[in-house]
């Protein structure tokens, strides 16, 4: 029993027999004229090109909008990769507690240098100023669930950041304010100038991290006492010089 013939499509301009499917000559590209096909196989073409359609609906649903969102979910993910990544980085400046060990107690010279009616020059070092909070910071808890573990002092000119040094859940956090110490009309004053936790930069104008050092800050009467007595201040990236100016009579 022979095979029934296949409907073919012949090219009005080459003459080349194309699959019922076509609609342009695949020899020549001329448009083919389909309605010489009989109404099954035109049915049956349109069937099949309908089914193409909505599987392809079902493998890409909303073509190029979703695409969009595609995309912009996973910009959405890398950001907050990188944030959490910026954020769990400790700074490259974080001194070493092998470092930090080796600063000397200051408490007395300052206490000395805040109350004497004469002026006096002080100096401190990185590593003594680092030293000197750890005593300061007794009692100074942070947010509930971060544990303390040392604050530390860097020091570069004309500037300080007072850091902190936290964990949470074992991972360590390096929460951290800088200041700009600056004279207006002859007293002295320390502008806050960045934030930072690990190397994730925060604007200064963000009040939620000055929580973390709430009571430390609270503690250090003596030491915004001395402030106030100072004529001059010098901070260079490893030392602090302060004359204070003498007292009032």
């Amino acid at each position: 029993m022979s095979k029934p013939s296949t409907q073919k499509l012949t090219c009005a301009q080459c003459g080349y027999e194309n699959e019922p499917e076509r609609v342009y000559c695949h020899n020549c590209g001329t448009k083919l004229d389909r309605s010489i096909l009989p109404k099954e196989t035109v049915s049956q073409q349109e069937n099949i090109a309908k089914a193409r359609r909505r599987i392809k609906r079902m493998t890409n649903p909303g073509g190029a909008v979703d695409g969009v969102k595609t995309l912009l979910q996973t910009l959405l993910w890398g950001a907050l990769v990188a944030i959490i990544y910026l954020m769990v980085s400790p700074p490259e400046n974080v001194p070493s507690k092998e470092d930090d060990s080796t600063g000397n107690v200051i408490t007395g010279d300052i206490e000395l240098a805040s109350t004497n009616p004469a002026a006096t020059t002080v100096q401190f070092t990185r590593a003594d100023l680092s030293t000197h909070l750890r005593g300061r910071i007794k009692g100074a808890g942070a947010i509930p669930g971060l544990d303390l573990k040392r604050p530390y002092v860097v020091l570069d000119t004309d500037k300080a950041t007072l850091g902190l040094e936290q964990t949470l859940f074992g991972y360590s956090l390096f929460p951290s304010i800088e200041y700009r110490v600056t004279n207006e009309g002859g007293k002295w004053k320390a502008e806050k100038v960045g934030l930072r936790v690990g190397r994730l930069g925060i604007h200064p104008a963000i009040p939620w991290m000055d929580s973390l050092f709430t009571n430390l800050f609270a503690q250090m009467k003596q030491e915004k006492a001395l402030l106030d007595r100072a004529q001059q201040i010098t901070i260079s990236k490893d030392r602090v010089v302060l004359v204070t100016r003498p007292a009032a009579k």
